[in-house]
């Protein structure tokens, strides 16, 4: 077989899974976990959590911004991005950096810049790398503690809990078609503003998530980076529950709703379904990432949660509950449920993405 006659998680699953612990089925999870009681002889000593990625060189919406410090910030953003997932504080980062020999310095410094920018956000410190000579690629790896108690894995779900998102989603779904369409002389200036600073800082509520963990307050969680979708379905694979989505509970932003007609007009076949619900724009393949996470705590304890979100400047949203039946379900608020279907990234996919998203949204007609 090739790599193209496989789904990513099939691949992940069955080939990766032989080889690496965090890729079983039964065991994964956003980053590494080292258990330093067992190093350091201490039994209470706090959990390391490491990650690796290896980010391509992803644009910024704000045409301002030098690309190579976007570059930068983006493989500090999404590299730190899994070691929040699982509540730690970020405490270090370094760099595996392969350059062309004739790059300029000064966008590798612009690149450098750009962690950098990041890291001082999150509190965590660049400790290097190495560097080679060859076509401009990046790994970087994050590393960060937590306390036992608080480590977020993707498995620990309970019927009951409450299923919470970390801020606003389908913003960086809708700037991302109205750029590569074309279409943001569509918008006000206003809206046209908030989509090019939208990832000035490509990271998500870490010193929030961090709180909230260390008190223990998240039974399971991951990052978005595949979108909502993929976490619901980690539910049902990890923890053998369910799950129901009350789809007037996404919080899609008003800039959001106010600017989906230039959605609309690329979505020939599913325009209908999006404007009779707006709010399935929130399923979509990740690109709020990596500013967004889900989770679910304890009913009785997501006022304690959502209190210590507005205490970091950030938002905690509900849209559903952990249920015992392991099917996914959308709540329409009117009586109504429908399955939602598993749907999200997947880096072998064959068809255009949008065209994926539009045959998705017509299960919801």
């Amino acid at each position: 077989m090739q790599l193209k006659d496989w789904d990513e998680k099939s691949f992940i699953r069955q080939v990766l899974g032989r080889f690496a612990a965090t890729a079983r089925s039964d065991d994964f999870d956003d980053a590494v976990i080292i258990d330093l009681a067992g190093i350091t002889d201490r039994p209470d000593a706090r959990l390391l959590v490491y990650s690796m990625d290896q980010p391509s060189f992803v644009q910024s919406p704000n045409p301002a911004v030098d690309p190579f410090r976007f570059y930068g910030s983006w493989i500090a953003g999404v590299t730190c991005n899994d070691v929040i997932a699982m509540g730690a504080r970020c405490r270090g980062f370094s760099l595996a950096l392969a350059a062309p020999s004739d790059l300029q310095t000064a966008q590798v410094e612009a690149l450098l810049g750009g962690i950098t920018d990041v890291l001082d956000h999150c509190g965590a410190a660049y400790e290097g790398g190495n560097l080679d000579s060859g076509q401009l690629n990046a790994v970087g790896m994050a590393w960060g503690l937590v306390p036992r108690q608080g480590i977020i894995r993707r498995a620990g779900a309970r019927p009951g809990d409450a299923i919470v998102v970390t801020g606003e989603l389908g913003l960086g779904w809708l700037e991302y078609h109205a750029r590569k369409h074309k279409l943001l002389d569509q918008l006000s200036t206003e809206d046209t503003e908030r989509f090019r600073h939208y990832k000035d800082m490509p990271v998500g509520a870490a010193a929030a998530i961090a709180a909230a963990a260390e008190r223990g307050l998240f039974t399971s969680g991951m990052d978005l980076s595949d979108g909502l979708i993929e976490f619901l379905y980690t539910i049902v694979s990890r923890s053998g529950a369910g799950c129901v989505i009350d789809l007037l509970s996404l919080p899609v932003s008003p800039t959001t709703r106010r600017n989906l007609p230039i959605l609309l007009s690329i979505l020939p076949d599913s325009a209908d379904v999006l404007k009779r619900h707006p709010e399935l724009i929130a399923f979509d393949l990740g690109y709020d990432s990596p500013l967004r996470h889900a989770f679910t705590t304890p009913a009785g304890q997501v006022a304690e949660a959502a209190r210590i979100f507005a205490d970091h400047g950030a938002s905690l949203h509900v849209i559903g509950r952990v249920a015992a039946q392991p099917r996914v379900l959308a709540d329409f608020g009117d009586g109504r449920r429908a399955e939602i279907p598993a749907f999200w990234d997947d880096q072998y996919r064959q068809e255009d993405k949008l065209t994926a998203w539009s045959t998705f949204l017509q299960a919801f007609q």
